[in-house]
């Protein structure tokens, strides 16, 4: 039978738990700003929007205003600059990458990590810095698969910034050290959110949400990167925050016999599989789109409520485990 793998992970130190805060580092250019002002303000959703409880200092008199905030671990915020208590207040583009993308109510948005953050220094009303500055960076992103003991032939990177695409980011191993990696040109102040895969989804890590790397969703995982400047990233392993062999276990077990047809399917696919366990059908960025028990033998699964598009299918048994793509028409 086929070898699989089944990731176990040990909780890193510095991990998400409830009540958690992180300290986050607002920088705001008010160079090319023509009103006037006396002191800039952070204002959002921890704040409940409140005017100047939030307010942010220069004291190096550069024009770069600067606040350091704690914020719940793991939530997705959104948030504006301001300036003495609501006085004035900026008006963002919603078809900014930092924004919500609403045209009535247009906020910026921020994941926060698990580790503290300095975020990129952006003007007034935008989601980059202030003219004559630059506007993107370079990322190198690297994962170590040595680990890794399932069949693959080229790893991909996967994220909010390329709408989750499959392999239209593939990862190059030039020196054949099996650790891969790949740099992609990203707008500076954006918050991002990502996962590794390979072969176009054929496999795709599972990360653990108390990981310091992680949004700490339990339910859609993904890692999480603010750009602020060009970074060349640590190799990570494959599903784990840490680099291979301090983090995480990797245990090799006998995978699930599972079958699903009609593949490409719609309303109804049949699953035959020879022993019991949990289905579960996500879509690409990770997200849990349905989970029923299964039993041994052969039986129909209902997807007429899932949209069309490519979903991967698991099967969970208590010792073992299978994947597979499924195309639904």
């Amino acid at each position: 039978m086929k070898k699989t793998l089944l990731f176990l992970f040990m909780t890193c130190f510095g991990a998400f738990v409830h009540g958690q805060t992180t300290n986050i580092t607002f920088q705001l250019d008010m160079n090319t700003y023509t009103g006037t002002f006396t002191t800039p303000e952070v204002n959002g959703t921890w704040n409940n929007w409140c005017g100047n409880c939030n307010a942010m200092s220069d004291p190096d008199n550069d024009g770069i205003w600067t606040a350091v905030i704690p914020i719940a671990t793991g939530t997705t915020v959104e948030f504006k600059y301001s300036h003495d208590n609501w006085a004035g207040q900026e008006t963002n583009n919603p078809s900014e990458p930092c924004t919500n993308g609403n045209t009535q109510f247009t906020n910026r948005v921020l994941v926060i990590p698990a580790t503290d953050t300095v975020l990129g220094v952006v003007c007034w009303g935008s989601c980059g810095p202030c003219s004559g500055q630059p506007t993107s960076s370079n990322v190198t992103f690297k994962v170590d698969m040595n680990e890794y003991t399932g069949s693959f032939t080229t790893p991909e990177i996967n994220g909010t910034f390329n709408n989750w695409c499959g392999n239209c980011a593939p990862m190059s191993d030039t020196d054949n050290d099996n650790i891969w990696e790949i740099t992609i040109n990203l707008p500076l102040g954006d918050t991002i959110e990502y996962k590794f895969s390979h072969d176009n989804w054929t496999g795709q890590e599972m990360n653990d949400s108390t990981g310091s790397c992680t949004n700490g969703n339990g339910q859609f995982t993904n890692r999480v990167l603010i750009l602020d400047g060009d970074t060349v990233m640590p190799p990570v392993c494959w599903g784990s925050c840490d680099p291979c062999g301090s983090a995480t276990s990797v245990v090799e077990v006998e995978a699930l016999q599972m079958k699903v047809y009609p593949n490409p399917a719609s309303g109804s696919v049949t699953v035959q599989t020879a022993e019991a366990g949990t289905l579960r059908i996500l879509d690409l960025s990770g997200r849990l789109m349905l989970s029923t028990p299964v039993a041994a033998g052969e039986q129909q699964i209902a997807i007429d409520g899932l949209s069309t598009g490519l979903y991967i299918v698991q099967l969970s048994g208590q010792k073992a485990m299978s994947s597979q793509r499924l195309v639904i028409q």
